[in-house]
């Protein structure tokens, strides 16, 4: 049996809730989540989540921030580390996506999956799924201008990558994917498809003699 007491440390009560919510979901799924169950395998009272989170909702905004934060971070380290004159960001970023869900699989339902919370009248979720979509946007422009990527609409190029992506990445966690599949090389070839189809493919032309 797991010690759920040992993750929690005085004065950080918040993130000990946080995490533990996403142990929960997890496990059971969001209706598995309740705010009695939670105090009770954190060893506190039962009133002491309540102080952070007056409602189970505010609970798992909390956790689906989190993810986007987790996955911003994620890819801005990523993208950190690739070079800049490289239309293989793209593809990266489109890697770093699928496999932050097939890591984090109940914070990516609350951000994206079957279980997403509404952004519409949430705008700490909405400004954090803006921002993530935005960069990649920003660089399906960069690589536009350098000539690598077609001079196409780039919202609507991102929308089709993150569409990509995101089918990708719901078709596994979800164990859609029933045949035997190294995954590895599924996201892999994914994202070289995706990359493909936006690059600029230039042809030589050859003289006669």
């Amino acid at each position: 049996m797991r010690d759920n007491k040992s993750k929690y440390h005085h004065g950080d009560l918040r993130a000990a809730l946080i995490g533990e919510a996403v142990d929960m979901i997890a496990d059971g799924g969001v209706e598995s989540l309740t705010m009695r169950d939670i105090s009770g395998r954190l060893g506190v009272s039962r009133a002491a989540p309540y102080r952070h989170f007056p409602k189970k909702s505010d609970l798992l905004v909390a956790v689906a921030a989190s993810g986007f934060e987790g996955l911003r971070d994620r890819m801005q380290a990523m993208d950190a580390a690739a070079p800049r004159s490289s239309v293989e960001r793209v593809r990266r970023l489109g890697e770093e996506y699928v496999r932050f869900a097939i890591e984090n699989p109940a914070q990516y339902r609350l951000m994206y999956g079957k279980e997403a919370l509404s952004r519409q009248d949430l705008p700490v979720l909405r400004e954090a799924a803006n921002a993530i979509f935005d960069h990649l946007v920003l660089v399906i422009r960069a690589h536009q201008k350098s000539g690598g990527i077609k001079r196409q609409d780039p919202r609507m190029m991102a929308f089709v990558a993150w569409s990509s992506v995101h089918g990708l990445a719901s078709l596994i966690i979800e164990g859609q994917i029933l045949t035997e599949i190294d995954v590895d090389e599924l996201i892999r070839q994914t994202t070289r498809t995706l990359l493909d189809g936006m690059r600029v493919h230039r042809t030589c032309s050859t003289r006669k003699s």
